[in-house]
C-alpha cells in the first residue's frame, strides 16, 4: 500500500525526560498514514523514550503527541481509552505471559477491553494467529516457540483491536539473520495488506533499508533530530558525518563524535 500524505502521528515541539534529566528537546515530526516509519539512534538518543511518549506510558515535559489529529494527553477518560485501542504496541522481548497459552497471549487485548463472547474472542485471536502464519501454534504455551514464532505472535496480540497504528520496539533484536528477514517480510506484508501504519524503533541496518519508508535519526548530544527521511537516500546523500557513520558503520577519525550503537 502506498502511503497517504495524510500523518496519523504529529509530534510537536516535544520535550521529555524523567527526573530532573532532559532526554529529548524539540522533536517534531509526522508520521504518514500506511507507512513504516524508524525511529533510529545511538545508545541514549532517547529512542525508548520518545516510543513511550507516543504511546502514552509518560507524559512529554512539554510538546503535543497527536494521533489521528487528537491530543493524547489532553484527553481523559473514555475518550483517551478509545484513543489508546487505536494502537497496538509489540515489546521488545514479546511479553508474552507464560502461563497462557498463545491463543489467550493473542486474546487479552479483547478480554480486557471488549464485552465479546469468549468464543467470538478465540476466533478473533485465531484470525489474528492465521495473519502472521502462527495458527497452528495456538495452544501452544510462549516457551515452546522460537524468537522469531514469540515475535509474531506479540505481532498478532498488538493486532487484536484492529489498530490503525502498530509500534514495534526493537522488532529484530536477537534474532538471527533468517529469522529476522521473515519478520520484515510480514510486517511489510501486513502493511501492505491491513492499512496498518508500523512505527519501529530500531537500530538494524537489513532491516531499515528493507522496509523503513523514513526514517528519523536521534543524536545524543543535541538531544534533537539530527536527519529525517527516506533511508536509503541519507545513506546515499548526506553529508553530515554522524549520519554517514550510522548509515555505513565508517569509522571517524579521532576528534569527532561517535554516534554510538546500543
Amino acid at each position: 500500500m502506498t502511503a497517504s500524505s495524510d500523518p496519523i502521528i504529529e509530534i510537536r515541539n516535544l520535550r521529555a525526560g524523567y527526573g530532573e534529566t532532559v532526554i529529548l528537546e524539540e522533536i517534531s515530526f509526522s508520521v504518514k498514514r500506511g507507512e513504516i516509519f524508524a525511529i533510529l539512534g545511538g545508545s541514549g538518543s532517547g529512542k525508548s523514550t520518545l516510543l513511550k511518549h507516543i504511546i502514552g506510558l509518560y507524559p512529554p515535559r512539554a510538546g503535543e503527541v497527536l494521533i489521528e489529529g487528537k491530543n493524547l494527553w489532553a484527553l481523559e477518560g473514555r475518550e483517551r481509552t478509545e484513543l489508546l485501542q487505536r494502537f497496538g504496541v509489540m515489546y521488545q522481548n514479546g511479553a508474552l505471559f507464560g502461563s497462557m497459552t498463545v491463543r489467550e497471549n493473542v486474546r487479552v487485548p479483547l478480554d480486557v477491553f471488549t464485552y465479546l463472547p469468549l468464543a467470538v474472542r478465540d476466533a478473533v485471536a485465531e484470525s489474528k494467529l492465521a495473519q502472521v502464519g502462527l495458527l497452528a501454534a495456538a495452544e501452544k504455551m510462549p516457551s515452546e516457540l522460537s524468537g522469531g514464532m514469540r515475535k509474531r505472535a506479540a505481532i498478532a496480540r498488538a493486532m487484536a483491536l484492529d489498530p490503525a497504528i502498530v509500534f514495534l520496539d526493537e522488532p529484530s533484536a536477537g534474532l538471527d539473520p533468517v529469522s529476522s528477514a521473515d519478520l520484515d517480510n510480514l510486517i511489510k506484508r501486513l502493511a501492505n495488506d491491513f492499512t496498518i501504519t508500523f512505527v519501529m524503533v530500531t537500530h538494524e541496518l537489513e532491516s531499515i533499508f528493507a522496509i523503513a519508508d523514513r526514517v528519523i535519526l536521534l543524536d545524543p548530544q543535541t538531544k534533537r533530530i539530527l536527519a529525517e527521511g527516506d533511508p536509503r537516500v541519507l545513506r546515499d546523500t548526506s553529508t553530515i558525518p554522524l549520519v554517514q557513520h550510522f548509515f555505513r558503520r565508517e569509522g571517524q577519525s579521532s576528534g569527532k563524535r561517535e554516534l554510538r550503537e546500543p
